[in-house]
């Protein structure tokens, strides 16, 4: 796992593995000039194409995955789709992968909001002979040839190392917390890992008592709703851990209740380290954060999708894309390195 340094007064930096920039190399020098490419002893000319389908168009926080396989695809010449259903729906997605199937595209990347429903279709997909992979969230019991993405455990785990920090240090070790989380989904793989883990890091160390569980379909309006209504009801929690940052992405004055909550001392560890969610920090919104990386999901899942379309090895079943860890010692410095988006 890529790991990175936190509160050392410096900005992380990701750092790759030697064999992983080598196998990198090889990828590019393998390529044939132009639009011709390699099947066993057949040289295809068609230009390869590839198709991802995220959760949802309508999310933001994958803008770049989004631009860094357009770029990426772009730069090994090969026809790239992103095409998904506008909100969370499994139901889509299941036809989208069945369309792609139809048309014979060479490789289809899938961010699964629902791994089990998913994993038929999948199947379906590799049974055909088209390379699959999953990117973000997984299908880890489907054929798919590789996932890409977060360690999700990990991230929950470090999420929950957070908390403990936090907790310590304002001397709630032996205090019992009204604690909730804010979900996503129930379904999706990526977020009850990170669930599990935030949990497994936190047991024994400091006492939660985790009151709910609040969904808000991956949705920055309805994650925005669900905190403020919860906390109107019930003002006396102490922390919340929110597996995504959907409800930062949206403007701060739309979360008042939420906003003196935190004011008055509230505990919130959140996933995500993208431009808004860190500025939510820095407003107080959160005391620590974990970020994926979005941009290394988009092009390592393209570039390797290529490798498997060209008989090219893969290094391994999961392809790490590291994790971010910032908290109150360095938002700011991260903010710098970020790309500046606004969600009206």
């Amino acid at each position: 796992m890529v790991n990175v340094e936190q509160g050392s007064g410096r900005v992380p930096r990701f750092k790759l593995k030697k064999g992983l920039i080598l196998l990198l190399l090889v990828f590019v020098l393998s390529f044939p000039p132009g639009n011709a490419w390699r099947v066993g002893s057949s040289v295809r000319t068609r230009p390869i194409t590839i198709s991802i389908v995220p959760k949802s168009l309508d999310n933001p926080m994958l803008i770049e995955a989004k631009e860094a396989a357009e770029l990426t695809a772009r730069r090994l010449n090969v026809k790239l789709e992103w095409i998904g259903p506008f909100k969370v729906d499994v139901e889509t997605q299941i036809k989208i992968v069945e369309g792609l199937i139809r048309r014979k595209v060479d490789g289809i990347a899938v961010s699964c909001s629902d791994a089990e429903r998913l994993r038929p279709v999948i199947d379906k997909a590799v049974a055909a002979g088209i390379k699959v992979a999953t990117m973000e969230a997984d299908a880890p019991e489907s054929n798919r040839l590789f996932y890409c993405g977060t360690d999700n455990y990990a991230a929950g785990v470090e999420c929950g190392k957070a908390m403990v920090r936090i907790v310590t240090a304002k001397g709630w070790a032996d205090r019992e917390l009204n604690t909730v989380i804010l979900t996503g989904s129930t379904k999706a793989h990526d977020l009850n890992e990170r669930i599990r883990g935030f949990k497994a890091a936190t047991a024994g160390r400091i006492k939660l008592n985790y009151r709910t569980l609040l969904v808000c379909g991956e949705d920055t309006t309805t994650a925005a709703k669900e905190v403020e209504a919860y906390l109107k009801k019930h003002p006396e929690t102490d922390a919340f851990f929110f597996t995504g940052g959907w409800a930062f992405l949206g403007p701060p004055e739309a979360m008042p209740v939420y906003d003196q909550w935190c004011q008055n001392g509230g505990i919130t560890v959140a996933m995500d380290t993208s431009y808004p969610v860190l500025q939510a920090a820095l407003r107080g919104f959160a005391q620590a954060l974990v970020g994926p990386d979005y941009r290394k999901m988009g092009e390592f899942t393209v570039s390797y999708l290529v490798c498997a379309i060209k008989d090219l090895p893969i290094p391994s079943a999961f392809i790490d894309t590291g994790i971010e860890l910032a908290d109150e010692s360095n938002f700011s410095q991260l903010l710098q390195t970020k790309k500046p988006w606004d969600i009206k």
